[in-house]
């Protein structure tokens, strides 16, 4: 599964973060997968939402959370516009892409399995972002 930082070269210069409303979670740049059945989608608290931060896994057609993706921590941003979700053709796998910290990215991959996430590798150093 290939990925490209591109979609990062503009938020390596500042800090994306969003005040989340209560039970509001937003979907990632590229967070629907291609099947329509589930979403990689972002949810915080408090002031720029870093309280009880968190990356979720969400059924597509309820809306309801499956669970978070608790491996993904230490992130610099909170905003959904940060993350990077990219999916294999059948849904069943999926790539995460999150910044921690202002010229370092992660990746860590899941396999989606009988509705849950499972960690497959990562987190791992991406690249080392340019400024």
């Amino acid at each position: 599964m290939a990925l490209s930082l591109t979609s990062f070269s503009s938020n390596a210069r500042a800090t994306s973060n969003y005040n989340y409303k209560p039970d509001e979670y937003v979907v990632v740049n590229n967070g629907l997968s291609p099947s329509g059945r589930y979403s990689i989608a972002s949810h915080g608290e408090g002031e720029l939402g870093y309280e009880n931060f968190h990356i979720y896994l969400i059924n597509a057609r309820t809306g309801k959370k499956i669970g978070p993706l608790e491996e993904i921590e230490g992130t610099l941003d909170t905003g959904a516009s940060a993350f990077y979700a990219k999916w294999s053709a059948d849904s069943s796998l999926v790539s995460i892409t999150y910044r921690v910290d202002r010229h370092v990215a992660m990746m860590i991959r899941y396999r989606i399995k009988n509705g849950r996430a499972y960690r497959i590798t990562g987190p791992t150093k991406v690249d080392q972002l340019k400024q």
